[in-house]
Order: C-alpha cells, then sequence, then structure tokens
C-alpha cells in the first residue's frame, strides 16, 4: 500500500505541483476510489452530476454523440482530472468517459471538493490553475495525447528474432533514464495474472509486454491492459494477416480499439524499402514505421514516437526560396534536433520529401540539388499555353529519375504533400502513392505548370489551398511542430499611377532606365493563386510550438542560381531563431524522463 500511495503522490505532484505530502494524503483520504473495468462508462454525455475524477491508473477516453455519429474526442492518462467542469458550472456532462482499459479514479462529489477546499483552499488554486491551463492550450496542444504507458509488442511471426532491435531500444531508454521494464509470458509464469498486470500501474516508466501466437492467453490479456498496439515484423516476410492478428480481432470497428502502430523491421544496409503498400492493403493500422537493424537514428526515432515525444517538420511553399529549407534542416541536425515526421506545399514538398527521400544525408540533398539546378528544371520548357506555359516535362523527369518508382510509404521518415483537389476545390493530402507523382501534383502552379490526374481528379499546387500544411501533423504522437514559411507578400507601394504597357516595360528593361518595379507575371499568377493561404497562414501560425518565417527579402521566386546563397540564409537565421529561445525550451539539450514519459 506504501508503494501505491507513494505513485499517487508522484501522481499529484506532477499534476498540481507545489503540495506538501499532508495534503496529498487527505485527497486521497477524502475521495472515494473507484474501479472502471475495460468498457465501462464513468459517465454519459447529458448527464446531471456535479462530481470531480482524477485518474489514479489506467486510460480512459472521451467520446461524443451527435446527429452524424460518435467522434472520439481524446484519451486522459494517469494523474489528470476529468469532470470538472460540471462541477464548477453545475451544467450537463458535454461528452461521455469510458475506460478503454482498467482504470482507477478518485471520486469527489461537490460536498467532498468543497470540505477539502475549506481545509485545503491550495487544492482549489492548484486545480483550478490546471484548468485554465488547460484552456489555454493552443490547437496542437489540444491534440496532444497522454503518452502510452503499458505497450503491448506483438511478433508476428514467432520465429523471427526481435533481439538485435529490442536491444538498442532499451538502451536508448536507459541512456535517456525513462525506466522501462519488458515482460514476456515465460518471466512471468510464476505470477497470478490479474496480481500482475495490476501492478503494472504502479512501475515508473514504459511497460512492454511482449506476445506472439505461441501463448494466445497471455496475448489476449496484454491487450486489455495496453495502451498501445506494436506490430513487429521483418520487412522481406510475407506481407499477409498473421494467425495472431485475427486471433486477437485488431482490426474490428470500437470505441474502444487501442491505437495501432505496425513496425517494419529491416536488415542493417537495407535500401530504401519497396512496395510497403502490400503491408498495409488489410491492415488498418494508426502508423507504420521502418526501422532498421543498428541504425541508432532510426531507433531514436522510433523511440521518440512511441512515447509522443516526436519532432514534425511542415514547410512552406515560395518556388526558389525553398532552398532555404535545405538550410533549416542543416540547421536542426548540427542542434541534434531530429526530424521524426515531414510534412509540405509545393516547394517545401518537393525540398522536404527530397530530404526525407535522402534519409538527412547532407551529402545525398546536396548531391541532388546541384543536379537540379544544372538541368535549369524550368528553361526551354514552354508549350502551346492552352493549359499552362510550362510542359512540365523536364521537372517531371527529373521527379522521376531521383524518386524512381518509390512510394510515400516507403520513405524511412514518415512524410506527406499537400496538393488542391482543383475538381473538388479542397485540399489533399498525400501519404501513399509514387513520389515523383505526388510531389509533381503538389508544385503545379495554376498556369504555370499544367494539373496532374491522381485517381481520376485533377491536382493542382497544394498552395492554392494550403500553404503551410500544419494541420495533417496534428495526427502524429509529436511533442514539438516547426512550421518553416518562406515569408508572406511584401508591403510594396509602386511608383507609378497606371500599370505601365508591355512595350513600355521591355524598353524600360533594354534601355536599362528600371523606372518600372513590378512583379513579373510569373509572380503575379502565384502570388494571386496563393493569397488567401496566405491569409490562412497567419491564422494557423499560433497552432505550432516553433513557428518561425524566413527574411528572404530580394529573392525571386525563380531564382535557381542563387540557390547556395538562400540555403546559407535557412542556416543562419534557423540557428538564429533557436538561439533566441529561452533555455527552458531547450529541449535539444534536455535528458530527462520527463520529456519521454
Amino acid at each position: 500500500m506504501q508503494d501505491v500511495n507513494a505513485h499517487y503522490h508522484r501522481l499529484f505532484h506532477k499534476l498540481f505541483g507545489g503540495m506538501d505530502d499532508q495534503l496529498l494524503d487527505q485527497i486521497l483520504k477524502i475521495g472515494t476510489k473507484k474501479e472502471i473495468n475495460t468498457g465501462e462508462y464513468l459517465f454519459h454525455q447529458g448527464e446531471s452530476e456535479n462530481v470531480l475524477y482524477l485518474v489514479l491508473s489506467g486510460r480512459l477516453r472521451a467520446i461524443k454523440e451527435d446527429k452524424n455519429g460518435t467522434r472520439i474526442l481524446g484519451d486522459i492518462g494517469e494523474g489528470e482530472p476529468v469532470g470538472e467542469f460540471a462541477l464548477f458550472t453545475g451544467e450537463p456532462r458535454m461528452a461521455s468517459v469510458l475506460a478503454i482499459r482498467k482504470s482507477v479514479v478518485l471520486e469527489f462529489d461537490q460536498e467532498e471538493y468543497l470540505s477539502l477546499v475549506a481545509k485545503y483552499p491550495r487544492f482549489a488554486s492548484s486545480l483550478t490553475g490546471f484548468v485554465i491551463n488547460r484552456l489555454r492550450r493552443n490547437t496542437f496542444q489540444q491534440n496532444k495525447s497522454t503518452p502510452p504507458k503499458n505497450i503491448a509488442l506483438v511478433n508476428l511471426k514467432a520465429d523471427f528474432d526481435l533481439t538485435p532491435w529490442t536491444v538498442d531500444m532499451e538502451n536508448y531508454f536507459q541512456d535517456n533514464r525513462v525506466p522501462v521494464q519488458v515482460y514476456d509470458y515465460e518471466s512471468q509464469l510464476e505470477h497470478a495474472d490479474q496480481a500482475f498486470f495490476d501492478s503494472l500501474e504502479q512501475h515508473e516508466g514504459i511497460n512492454i509486454l511482449v506476445c506472439s501466437e505461441a501463448e494466445p492467453e497471455w496475448s489476449h490479456q496484454c491487450m486489455v491492459y495496453a495502451d498501445l498496439v506494436i506490430l513487429a515484423v521483418g520487412f522481406d516476410q510475407d506481407p499477409g494477416l498473421y494467425s495472431i492478428e485475427k486471433e486477437l480481432d485488431l482490426y474490428s470497428q470500437s470505441i474502444l480499439n487501442k491505437k495501432i502502430y505496425l513496425l517494419l523491421l529491416h536488415e542493417e544496409n537495407a535500401s530504401t524499402p519497396k512496395n510497403t503498400s502490400q503491408w498495409l492493403e488489410d491492415r488498418q493500422v494508426n502508423l507504420h514505421l521502418h526501422v532498421r537493424k543498428k541504425n541508432m537514428r532510426d531507433i531514436r526515432r522510433f523511440c521518440r514516437i512511441i512515447t509522443n515525444n516526436a519532432t514534425g517538420l511542415v514547410l512552406g511553399g515560395g518556388g526558389a526560396k525553398g532552398y532555404a529549407h535545405l538550410g533549416v534542416v542543416k540547421a536542426l541536425e548540427e542542434r541534434g534536433i531530429e526530424i521524426d515526421f515531414l510534412g509540405g506545399t509545393s516547394a517545401g514538398a518537393i525540398y522536404g520529401i527530397s530530404m526525407s527521400f535522402a534519409d538527412f544525408d547532407p551529402k545525398r540533398i546536396v548531391e541532388a540539388t546541384e543536379i537540379a539546378v544544372k538541368s535549369k528544371l524550368t528553361s526551354n520548357d514552354m508549350t502551346f499555353p492552352m493549359v499552362s506555359i510550362l510542359s512540365g516535362k523536364k521537372i517531371k523527369k527529373f521527379a522521376k529519375d531521383m524518386y524512381s518508382d518509390h512510394h510515400l510509404e516507403d520513405i524511412w521518415v514518415n512524410s506527406y504533400c499537400v496538393s488542391t483537389n482543383f475538381s473538388r476545390a479542397s485540399a489533399k493530402i498525400h501519404e501513399s502513392g509514387l513520389i515523383w507523382k505526388q510531389v509533381m501534383a503538389s508544385i503545379a502552379i495554376p498556369g504555370v505548370f499544367p494539373p496532374v490526374v491522381i485517381e481520376n481528379y485533377l491536382h493542382v499546387d497544394g498552395s492554392v489551398m494550403d500553404n503551410l500544411p500544419i494541420e495533417p501533423m496534428y495526427r502524429f504522437p509529436v511533442a514539438r511542430i516547426f512550421a518553416v514559411s518562406l515569408g508572406g507578400l511584401p508591403d510594396r507601394q509602386v511608383n507609378y499611377e497606371e500599370t505601365p504597357t508591355g512595350w513600355s516595360l521591355f524598353w524600360d528593361k533594354m534601355l536599362k532606365k528600371r523606372r518600372f518595379k513590378i512583379p513579373s507575371l510569373g509572380s503575379i499568377i502565384i502570388n494571386s493563386l496563393t493569397l488567401n493561404s496566405l491569409q490562412k497562414e497567419e491564422v494557423t501560425k499560433s497552432k505550432v510550438s516553433h513557428y518561425f518565417e524566413l527574411n528572404l527579402k530580394g529573392i525571386g521566386f525563380m531564382d535557381d542560381k542563387r540557390w547556395k546563397e538562400i540555403l546559407d540564409k535557412g542556416y543562419e537565421q534557423t540557428n538564429l531563431y533557436l538561439d533566441s529561445l529561452p533555455p527552458e525550451e531547450h529541449f535539444w539539450k534536455q535528458n530527462t524522463n520527463e520529456e519521454l514519459v
């Protein structure tokens, strides 16, 4: 019991902070402990009850029901309050809450709460402070979920040895001072099942439960107590469904569903995967991850992802200014900030996905960039302007040569790009399919490049709808998002009262008088198309943890020859941004389990 109370004390210290042990003991004494079994409701939407709950162990899920059906709002982990608004306002419950695994909560009715506050006013101020901070969260923070505590690692092929990968994972957690316990059926033979699984809640850190088809009963129990399910298998194995997946009924639709990640394991020096899609055809998973043996970058990325501590990078559009994205990543990498998920629009798509496709290898990135510049992809590519000014053949050939027949699902680092579905007037998120085709769709500037046909729909440049696609990044278990804008339109006045004619501009240029400062045809088309998207960017930039806009004044949309200068600007300004952050935000220097658990 003493160990249990000590565990609860640590939870409350983390939740409220500054409370002494005497107050924490009173909280436990006055409140009523309540056990909730998997699938049992704590309360239902619309109910009127003035009761507050504190989650002591387990995992709850909030759901909302309306005319469109049932919507999952999010999961609630240990140490979090639930139902405080009904207690404070007396209004009916706005959502239902149920247990997705066996849980324990501490219950306070209004009388008990008032009694506790009368004796210890600090409890009210601490709880109110927590609620206010939760209300102040921006959209990104509201989408963050509690990291999993119990992780079921399911070996799909019983005779496949996971040890080379799991040992490196354990070492990573130990190096970062994150307690991790790994259990399999053999190691728990002497323990009663129920007692063992109940004891997991008192263990600090992460519990990894290794399952296989050899012990179906143990595996079923692990599913009940797991917050996250990871299916592990060698990439070169049979991609069809395995018997354990059917036995555990992993893909049935239910509000109790746990998140499922597919871990695809590769040999040490494996080349870029191909045909990953065959692993995803019959499986409904939340995420698939490629991890190579003895590749510590992959191991670190995997460990950050499963503890909801990943870093996402979102890159905006801007033509040749996109070379600055190469400098941004260079600066981040030098600080030790590794990218776990990447998304981009237009220039952000082609430069970003090219970097992730190159596995963020600086040498490969520079080589590909030099080839692109020398190829002059937008020169000598004019076509009869029925659909577009340029035919797009040169850049299409370049993209095909670079990406070959690889798909987005094959990239080591999960990446997406965004285009505009012209036919539906909506943004399209691309996270599967041929890389070259999805990227071509994302950069197909209307009037400059021809639209790209995908699934019988015309697609054009993603910046028309969303020049900085932050929202798709919310779907991933990221602790922070870096969003990089290449700059909006400058506030620039002109020195003439009427727009000069084409002939006036021609002779002005020929005689080098430079009387008129007017954007090029391409710049007018592109900027006009993206005005609405740039306005949206102003709204969404507050929804990430790290947003910065690069100052690339004087750089044209097609200034490819200045790529090294542009890259350096991105590098220098990213370093300045990182240096400007207060010390407590230097997460890349931190090495504590608070960042990971």
